[in-house]
Formats: C-alpha cells, structure tokens, sequence
C-alpha cells in the first residue's frame, strides 16, 4: 500500500511520462496539442484520460447543461460509425461530484500505472486511444462547433 503522498507522487511520475512520450505526436491537423490536457474547443465538451488502481479510460464527455448535452450526444451517435466498436456509450451518468454527463468511453482493465512494469501497456492504450478521438475531432470538430 501507498501513502496518498507517495500514490501522488507516481500518478505525477505516469503522467509526466505519459506527456513526455506524446509531447513529438501532432495532432491529426498538425498542431501541437496538449494530449494530457485536451482541449477540444467547444464548451462542454471534452476528452479526458483517467487512470484508476484497477482499470483506465479514455472518454469524450459532454457536460452541458441538460439540453445541450442530450443534442451533442445525439450528434454524436449520428457519427457513431467513426468511432471503435468497443466504445461504451452512457447517455447519463453522474462523475465522482454528483454532476451530470454523458460518456463516450473506452476503458483497458488489469493494468495499473502503481506498476512501472505496466506503463507500456498504459501508454500505449491512451496514445491509441486519444490519437483517435483527436482525427475524429478534426473530422467532426466543425459540426459541434455551429451548434455552440
């Protein structure tokens, strides 16, 4: 077991590696990004990485305000066909705050970023994963763009 100083410490370490490691990667329109911190540039929406002690994500999640996310979501499922097929989607669901969402997500279980002998299969997993939603966003970017 890890003090929360200590689990603080090597999530940082994961991330910071995870950064370094994506930092040469463009994005699908050939801008730098920053894959961490995806910003997708319309409110509400956004992609997120998270990795937990027993599994990690990818996700697009839409958080408007009901509306709004219920009209993103429905464009999203109308572009569903351009995402993987083991994309999970939650038309509502609540975060660790209570708050609404939806989610769009894939999510790799087993490996663990508090085992360094696991960060390849991590890296690997986000970089495949995150690469793909930003060529999706470059596809599709223009339409969720008018709606906001």
């Amino acid at each position: 077991m890890y003090t929360a100083h200590e689990a603080s410490e090597i999530r940082q370490q994961f991330w910071t590696s995870l950064g370094q490691y994506l930092a040469p990667v463009p994005s699908a329109s050939g801008e730098k990004v920053n894959w961490i911190n995806y910003k997708t540039g319309v409110k509400g929406i956004r992609f997120r990485m998270d990795a937990q002690n027993r599994y990690s994500f990818v996700a697009i999640e839409i958080r408007a305000e009901e509306e709004k996310r219920a009209q993103f979501y429905e464009v999203f499922q109308s572009l569903r066909d351009q995402l993987p097929e083991n994309y999970e989607w939650i038309e509502e669901c609540e975060d660790e705050h209570g708050k609404s969402l939806s989610r769009i997500y894939c999510e790799l279980e087993g490996p663990t970023l508090f085992n360094k002998a696991h960060w390849p299969d991590l890296i690997a997993f986000f970089k495949t994963n995150i690469v793909l939603l930003d060529a999706f966003w470059a596809e599709n970017k223009d339409i969720f763009d008018m709606m906001s």
